[in-house]
């Protein structure tokens, strides 16, 4: 189903990653439970497989194990439970869940107040300088094939 994408990803220089780290199933369990929602199929894919990778200076956020999740900054939940701390955040944007945030103007999150029929979310880019919102990517594997063809 990713076969495109797992191509990209074996041949970019873009992005790097390491093998052997992709998040445990119940890792990823215990992150939709306290969302309250299931990941999308092409984040779990990637979670499951990859788990983590670089680009630009930021990190694509993952799952971290368990007992590293209240400490590790590249972690999807720890980055949601630091946002929602902030109110004037949480009321601007009620529905994003950071997914990437670059060392640049900008950044990427799961518009989860809409999915399609696959349960995938809206990856939008959010112009900081700007203060502007644009939809990025359809899924994730869209997401992902888009920063290695733009940066490769």
């Amino acid at each position: 189903m990713y076969e495109n994408l797992a191509e990209k990803l074996k041949t970019t220089s873009a992005l790097k990653w390491f093998p052997g780290h992709g998040a445990e199933e119940s890792w990823i369990v215990e992150v939709e439970e306290e969302l309250g929602f299931r990941l999308p199929p092409s984040y779990r894919w990637w979670l499951a497989h990859y788990g983590n990778a670089r680009l630009n200076g930021g990190e694509i956020l993952t799952i971290a194990p368990p007992e590293y999740r209240d400490e590790y900054d590249g972690d999807l939940l720890y980055i949601h439970r630091l946002n929602k701390a902030e109110e004037w955040l949480v009321s601007r944007f009620p529905h994003r869940l950071d997914v990437f945030v670059p060392d640049s103007d900008e950044l990427y999150y799961f518009d989860t107040s809409t999915r399609d029929a696959q349960g995938e979310f809206p990856i939008m880019c959010y112009d900081l300088m700007n203060d502007l919102i644009d939809t990025y990517a359809s899924t994730f594997a869209e997401f992902l094939e888009r920063l290695i063809d733009e940066r490769s």
